[in-house]
């Protein structure tokens, strides 16, 4: 097993224990985004930099997205007049699209996130949050929590398949209270299903994992169960996918990548993987021969027993969407008077943000911390009226904004 280390929460450079230094580097930030977003100051307003130019829906009149290939990644679109334009952004965009990745995160979190990813070097924060932003925008994230599991299906072939077989899922979390997501390799075979149906499943998951984060909690654990491995499972798409997101678009969420049972072959692979990985990203990778080594990650207790020899008797089963569960996002009424109650809040959050941004001493901190807070709350109960249930939900786990996992473990499992 590689050496693992159980590790204590760090407080450095997030809400509560900044430098001096750090306090500033975030007024910063904020000052240069306002600038963007009131339209103040130029910036580069082409799309992302991952983006390939692939057609879209609403760019093709309805046809199928383009397939992605080649051996790491999107083929590049070819040179010709029928090539999709890649889109160009606003700051009232990105404005927007801001407001709706902070869901029930405090807004500096997000930032915070950034400004460590990059340490602190604010225009190499810079090109990377709106390249973040411009990113959610071009992958149209809002559709992956708006749109029913049937209507992603309808869109998506098979993704609903792989919920049922449980390819991947999130389950439990650590003692630190991360959230654990498991990736069953032996079940995904990449002809099963178009390559655009992994990418917005794994992109819906991703969107999730953010839902079950407790507050205090900032990252996650990934366990890719490798048991009964093969070549045939292996697909270069989702790894550069993967790899993207936490290195680029979720910074500072992956707190430790657990590699379980990974047979001989998969070690070749990893010589072509970990050349691309970013060196933080990197580090975060545990390899683990057996269950016992995986307990040394993860107590048995939040373990199931089947697979990893846990004491949690429990079973992944796929929880079909029932009639009428979301029927809250058919009431525009309701919804808009939430929405402007939101817009309200976050109108409130502004400005006290851009009178701090101005203080160097940051007394109007205290203020925005209660705001956050409002925020948090009121998008609990804004949550039924713009995100579609989910099976998270449907397990009784992320409800009202809290989030609740139990584990069944008894006396007997423990014996």
């Amino acid at each position: 097993m590689s050496t693992y280390v159980q590790p204590v929460l760090p407080t450095d450079g997030r809400i509560g224990h900044l430098t001096q230094e750090q306090t500033v580097k975030l007024q910063q930030m904020w000052a240069r985004l306002y600038d963007i977003f009131d339209g103040n100051v130029p910036f580069d307003q082409t799309a992302p930099s991952s983006f390939k130019g692939q057609p879209r829906e609403d760019e093709t009149g309805g046809a199928a997205p383009a397939q992605k290939t080649g051996w790491f990644g999107r083929r590049a679109p070819s040179e010709s007049a029928s090539a999709p334009v890649a889109p160009r952004f606003t700051g009232a965009d990105l404005y927007k699209c801001f407001w709706k990745l902070t869901m029930m995160d405090h807004p500096d979190l997000i930032l915070l996130k950034f400004l460590r990813a990059r340490k602190w070097v604010l225009d190499d924060v810079m090109k990377m949050f709106l390249n973040a932003l411009k990113w959610r925008i071009v992958e149209r994230l809002d559709e992956l929590i708006e749109l029913s599991d049937q209507e992603l299906d309808a869109k998506y072939p098979k993704f609903i398949q792989q919920m049922k077989v449980g390819k991947g899922y999130l389950r439990g979390a650590d003692p630190l209270n991360r959230p654990m997501s498991v990736v069953n390799t032996r079940l995904h075979h990449k002809s099963d299903q178009p390559a655009e149906t992994i990418h917005r499943f794994t992109l819906y998951t991703m969107e999730c994992g953010r839902m079950v984060l407790p507050p205090g909690a900032e990252t996650v654990i990934v366990i890719f169960d490798l048991s009964d491995f093969g070549l045939d499972n292996m697909d270069w798409g989702f790894v550069r996918l993967f790899v993207q997101c936490f290195e680029s678009y979720y910074p500072e969420t992956l707190g430790v990548c657990v590699v379980h049972r990974a047979p001989f072959v998969f070690w070749g692979l990893w010589k072509l993987i970990q050349p691309l990985l970013d060196p933080v990203v990197a580090s975060k990778f545990v390899f683990t021969r057996n269950n016992a080594e995986l307990h040394k990650v993860v107590p048995r207790e939040r373990l199931p027993i089947i697979h990893y020899e846990g004491l949690d008797d429990w079973k992944y089963q796929y929880v079909p969407a029932t009639e009428g569960e979301n029927d809250h996002m058919k009431d525009t009424e309701t919804k808009e008077r939430l929405l402007e109650e939101r817009h309200g809040l976050e109108a409130r959050f502004d400005e006290v943000t851009r009178a701090w941004v101005k203080s160097p001493d940051g007394k109007d901190a205290p203020e925005r911390d209660s705001i956050a807070k409002e925020l948090r709350e009121q998008y609990a109960r804004l949550g039924p009226y713009v995100r579609a249930v989910s099976l998270y939900q449907r397990w009784g786990v992320a409800v009202n904004g809290q989030v609740n996992w139990t584990y069944n473990v008894s006396s007997e499992n423990k014996s």
